[in-house]
Formats: structure tokens, C-alpha cells, sequence
């Protein structure tokens, strides 16, 4: 009889160790003293944001405050594969600001807009060391969706990387907004978004982006984790040769751009795919190579301390 495969959600149902126990009550106990509100929690060098005591919402080493922790928004920067120069970065979703402050310090002639929905969230940007606003970068409090209704961006980026205590906020994920995140980026723009869920979800995800994108959709996902980064590119795709990938390597020693091209996703543009139904097991099939068990993803916070060090 053939094994069944272990699903996704099994993996983070294990017993959970005596010192993982330990420091959720830790954070319980910090999150009393804020009355429900996200917090911050210093690990010697480590100073991380949590939106409630089980969802971690960012991460800095107060030696490296600029230096992109974790894996996923290193793989988010894999924008700049086919994006080098953005003039205008548009970012929905502050968290600790760790993609604004890459982006503020490495990407000199780039503007950035953030949007962002929590006060609470914007009033720790001083404990994150986030610049403060200037000519190059603007914090605004708002309702992203509303916002975008209301105010037009002609932005060469767009990140998606809004989570709330619930995890990925679903307003920000249909097909109506994603109309709107076309409708503010340039001809030649890219939108990247950073989603997590069952393969199911997120194929009906990659189907209303493809839809939107004219089909121009790459996919990967992070390596320390199961979130899955999405570039959609308006426009034609120009994606980075072999020595454009070198050249952006040198520029950004920190980033894993061959590995990142070598894993890219996506469909063929084929009328294959042109039936709804069809696209949407291709895509199934698709994530069901990538979605997988994997060892070298975290199981508990002592894990995760010891992958990304200190």
C-alpha cells in the first residue's frame, strides 16, 4: 500500500518541544502588557515584530538593521531580475520595514510609498530603524484598497506584503484588487506578492494574476519557508540574461539571483491553458512540485534562531 503523503499542515502538528512551549508563554505574557496590540520581542541580537504570539511579522539583527533576514523577502528582491532600476516602489504593508530599508539604502535612486493599515505598526518604525520620510520615502496610514480607489500611482513596483493577527489578509488577494495594482503600475511594471496557503488557494491566486498579467507570471518558493513569491510583470517580460544576473549578483552579494532564476515557475503561453478549469490544475500540478515537506524549513522558533543566526 503506498505511503500517503504527509501534508503541509502535518508538519507543524508535532509535539511541541519544552523550550517552544517556554517562549510562546514569554511572548503571551509580553503580549498582556501591549492589551492585544503587535509587540517586539529582543533575542540578544535579534529584535523581532509579532503580530500575536504565533505570527512573527519581522525580523532585524540591530547590528544589520538594513540586512534582509529572512529568506522570503530576499527572494521578493528577485524583482530586480526584471526590474534593475525602479524609479517608484510602492509597498503595501509596512511590518518592521525590512524591504523599505533594503530598498531606502541599496536602490539610491528609487522612491518608495508604503501603505499601511495599522497604526500600531507604523508607531514601532523607530524600534526597526526605518528612515524617517523624506523626498525618497513616505509612510502613509490607510486602507490600501480604499486608498488605491481613490489615489492613482504610477509606480514602477509594486509589493504585496500585507498580513494582519489572521495571517494574508484576503481583501488584498481578489481579482478586483489585483485590477487595481495593475491600474498603478507603469507599462513596464512588475507587481510581487508574498502569499502563503493550501496549493488549492493559491492556484486560484496564480489563475487571477495570469488573468490580470496578461498571463506574464513567475512564481517561486521561499526557501526557508512554504511562502510563495509571485512577480507579475505588465507589459512584456524581460526577464535578466545570464550576465545581467552576474552583474546584479556583484551589486547585491546577499542575494541568491542564479539560484532564484534557476527556480522560477510558470506556465507556457498556450492555448492549453486557455480553458479556466485546465489552467487551474496545471497550476495545481505546478505548486504540487514546490509545495512539499521540506527539512530545511523551521519547525519551531530554536530552529529558526539557529538558520538565520545572530
Amino acid at each position: 500500500m503506498k505511503k500517503p503523503r504527509q501534508s503541509l499542515s502535518s508538519l507543524f502538528l508535532n509535539k511541541v518541544p519544552a523550550a517552544e512551549s517556554e517562549h510562546i508563554r514569554h511572548l503571551e505574557e509580553i503580549q498582556k502588557t501591549h492589551e492585544g496590540r503587535p509587540f517586539h520581542f529582543d533575542d540578544g541580537n535579534l529584535r523581532i515584530m509579532y503580530l500575536n504570539p504565533k505570527c512573527m511579522q519581522s525580523a532585524m539583527k540591530l547590528d544589520a538593521p538594513d540586512e534582509l533576514v529572512c529568506a522570503y523577502s530576499r527572494t521578493v528582491m528577485g524583482l530586480l531580475m526584471f526590474h534593475p532600476q525602479p524609479r517608484h516602489i510602492l509597498l503595501i504593508g509596512l511590518g518592521g520595514g525590512s524591504l523599505v530599508k533594503y530598498c531606502y539604502r541599496h536602490l539610491p535612486d528609487s522612491r518608495i510609498t508604503v501603505l499601511e493599515i495599522n497604526a500600531d505598526v507604523i508607531a514601532m518604525r523607530d524600534l526597526f530603524m526605518l528612515p524617517q520620510d523624506d523626498e525618497r520615502l513616505k509612510v502613509i496610514h490607510c486602507d490600501a484598497v480604499t486608498h488605491l480607489q481613490i489615489n492613482t500611482y504610477d509606480a514602477d513596483v509594486l509589493l504585496l506584503d500585507a498580513y494582519d493577527e489572521n495571517g494574508l489578509v484576503a481583501d488584498l488577494n481578489t481579482a478586483e484588487f489585483y485590477a487595481i495594482c495593475h491600474a498603478n503600475l507603469k507599462a513596464d511594471g512588475i507587481m510581487v506578492a508574498n502569499v502563503w496557503g493550501k496549493p488549492s488557494a493559491l492556484a486560484g491566486m496564480l489563475s487571477r494574476l495570469r488573468q490580470q498579467f496578461a498571463r506574464q507570471v513567475n512564481w517561486a518558493r521561499s526557501p526557508d519557508s512554504y511562502n510563495l513569491i509571485v512577480y507579475a510583470i505588465k507589459g512584456v517580460l524581460n526577464q535578466a540574461d545570464e550576465n545581467a544576473v552576474k552583474a546584479l549578483s556583484d551589486q547585491h552579494p546577499g542575494l541568491q539571483f542564479s539560484e532564484l532564476k534557476e527556480n522560477l515557475l510558470s506556465l507556457p503561453l498556450s492555448a492549453e491553458y486557455s480553458s479556466t478549469e485546465k489552467e487551474l490544475l496545471a497550476l495545481k500540478q505546478s505548486l504540487a512540485t514546490i509545495m512539499v515537506p521540506d527539512a530545511n524549513v523551521p519547525q519551531n522558533y530554536a530552529d529558526w534562531k539557529k538558520q538565520v543566526g545572530e
